[in-house]
């Protein structure tokens, strides 16, 4: 049964949560919590919006990941208040994270990295086509497209504002974490085009 409301998912998990995935999607990744928007996908556990989680504060006891949703989310000042009101806004959703993790645990994204994918762009390394889907999006549906790619400057900035702390990039290749960050194994490029996608994103973790 999906959890819509707190009270359904304090039934389900009364002792908390100890890793909680938002934005699952199709591709969930083993040992979560799995938390989407969207109905009908594999694994869900909680169906809800990430704007207004229904969970109580201090709730997720491990970490939070956020594999390729922070990029759907709107610029807190660059945005019309009416796409904040529509799709959210970055800070909007830091902060929810901020406030359901217990303090000691650890938010985790994953999300395009705009200034990786323009110096690839420039140096022509990947198709221009290829580049142009990273940075607006699938646009199979409402919910897959880009309103804003990130930079280190952008992450620092959020994760401070909002009151995270041991703020650090962390990469799954550097420390040999190898986690699917809900990428399909078949992509186009054969079977290592995965770790050369990898190159695009940011990777960026703070500490409540």
């Amino acid at each position: 049964m999906l959890c819509k409301t707190e009270r359904q998912v304090l039934k389900k998990f009364p002792h908390g949560i100890d890793k909680l995935e938002i934005g699952s999607g199709s591709n969930p990744e083993a040992g979560y919590v799995h938390l989407d928007i969207q109905k009908n996908l594999p694994k869900l556990d909680i169906l809800a919006d990430v704007r207004c989680l229904p969970l109580p504060n201090n709730f997720v006891v491990d970490h939070i990941r956020a594999v390729h949703i922070m990029e759907h989310f709107c610029h807190p000042q660059h945005a019309g208040k009416a796409m904040i009101r529509k799709y959210g806004s970055t800070l909007e959703i830091l902060k929810e994270c901020y406030r359901v993790l217990k303090p000691g645990a650890k938010l985790k994204i994953v999300t395009p990295d705009f200034a990786r994918i323009a110096r690839s762009a420039f140096l022509k390394r990947v198709e221009l086509e290829t580049l142009q889907q990273w940075s607006v999006g699938g646009h199979d549906n409402e919910f897959d497209v880009h309103h804003w790619l990130w930079t280190h400057e952008d992450a620092y900035h959020w994760f401070a504002q909002v009151g995270f702390k041991d703020l650090q990039d962390w990469n799954p290749i550097d420390k040999k974490e190898m986690i699917k960050l809900n990428l399909i194994k078949s992509a186009p490029g054969g079977k290592n085009w995965y770790r050369f996608e990898w190159q695009h994103w940011l990777f960026f973790e703070g500490t409540k």
